[in-house]
């Protein structure tokens, strides 16, 4: 492809607007690049102060799968600036290179903990979560070209936690957001923390659930929900985005 493609999305939380995601994918280079920018607007912006943009690249090893080679993020919250990298080797291992606090605002409340550890054998046969999510649409794609029925289990390591997503695909299905029809692949996915993850937050993930419709010309979501935390969450596609996801999000407020 000559440029990328992906989606521009609202964030809906219990019913009202939380905040503005994008998505894209680029591989018209030898590497799969697929980027993601999330941030809180209104209301949950003073309350939760927060801005993320990450870059996952991965190359080719067959017709569907794809193999991490590295995994960037830059998270922007109440607390501080901090940017981190994570590479892959071509065992799937993956090592952090970078973890650098930019800019400090405050100081984090007294009870904050850093995250536990990821022991060594939990870094192998990993991906980086983008390139797991990329997968995630090729796999289903493939499948259900193929009219079979598939379940599969992908593991994600983003340089603080480890942990997998149990995929079902479903199958075909028609969806309606904002007065349009759009046909979509739907899968219901899992997700189940191993690692890194501070104790108060293991509930919160540990068998969260998401419906995911993905769809089928760029397999990337065109709408997640979830009911897992506390109130209906979900993603809505608003508009195709043809540039990088940064460049795609919607203009800051003031």
């Amino acid at each position: 492809m000559a440029e990328p493609v992906g989606f521009r999305y609202e964030i809906m939380w219990g019913g009202f607007r939380a905040g503005a995601m994008a998505i894209t994918r680029d591989d018209a280079t030898p590497l799969v690049e697929t980027r993601m920018s999330i941030r809180t607007e209104g209301m949950f912006k003073s309350l939760f102060p927060f801005t993320f943009d990450a870059e996952g690249a991965s190359r080719r090893v067959g017709p569907i799968e794809l193999a991490s080679e590295h995994y960037e993020t830059r998270f922007t919250g109440r607390y501080q600036d901090q940017v981190m990298r994570t590479v892959y080797g071509p065992s799937g291992e993956a090592r952090v290179v970078r973890d650098e606090v930019l800019a400090m605002f405050e100081p984090p409340p007294a009870d904050d903990t850093p995250n536990p550890p990821v022991p060594p054998e939990l870094r192998r046969g990993v991906a980086d979560p983008l390139t797991n999510m990329a997968l995630a649409g090729r796999r289903a794609a493939e499948a259900v070209a193929r009219g079979e029925s598939l379940t599969f289990r992908t593991i994600s390591f983003d340089g603080k936690r480890a942990y997998a997503i149990d995929t079902k695909v479903i199958g075909r299905r028609r969806i309606s957001m904002f007065d349009r029809d759009y046909d979509t692949l739907l899968l219901a996915m899992t997700l189940r923390p191993l690692a890194g993850f501070k104790s108060k937050f293991i509930k919160v993930w540990d068998g969260a659930e998401y419906e995911v419709d993905v769809d089928p010309a760029t397999r990337l979501p065109l709408r997640i929900r979830t009911d897992s935390f506390a109130v209906t969450t979900v993603f809505n596609a608003l508009a195709p985005c043809l540039t990088v996801a940064a460049q795609c999000m919607p203009p800051a407020e003031q």
